[in-house]
């Protein structure tokens, strides 16, 4: 598990008292909302943190094809913050992790021909989650 200094912006409480939130972080330089729970972070600390995330369902054939960019971003949905569409590249297999620009993201354990690491991927997460370190 990767983990990251990151600065927490705002917190828009689901509910305080079971603490549930989202959260709005930056990590070099850039800024996402996740999931938190529970949540014990305070709006303009500084923190070690971990991601993890739900991935959205996509085709095998677009996990490999659709970054044919090479870019290595986290794209914000328009329609849910904590919502995210993923390019990165490949770093590793046995735990799988891909690296997409200001987050590595690990993606469980399931390839296994080393040849595909340095391949760009594509994936979505439907909702990025953090939690402190």
């Amino acid at each position: 598990m990767e983990e990251y200094i990151v600065s927490i912006k705002e917190i828009d409480w689901l509910d305080k008292e079971n603490p549930e939130a989202e959260i709005l972080f930056e990590i070099s330089g850039k800024q996402f909302w996740a999931f938190c729970h529970p949540c014990y972070f305070k709006e303009g600390e500084i923190v070690e943190a971990y991601f993890s995330f739900i991935e959205e369902e996509v085709s095998e054939s677009a996990f490999w094809a659709e970054n044919k960019e090479q870019k290595k971003e986290v794209v914000p949905s328009d329609s849910n913050r904590c919502h995210y569409y993923c390019y990165g590249e490949l770093k590793s297999i046995h735990p799988v992790v891909i690296d997409c620009g200001a987050i590595d993201l690990s993606f469980g354990d399931w390839i296994n021909d080393e040849r595909m690491i340095g391949s760009y991927v594509y994936f979505v997460m439907a909702r990025l989650d953090i939690g402190r370190v």
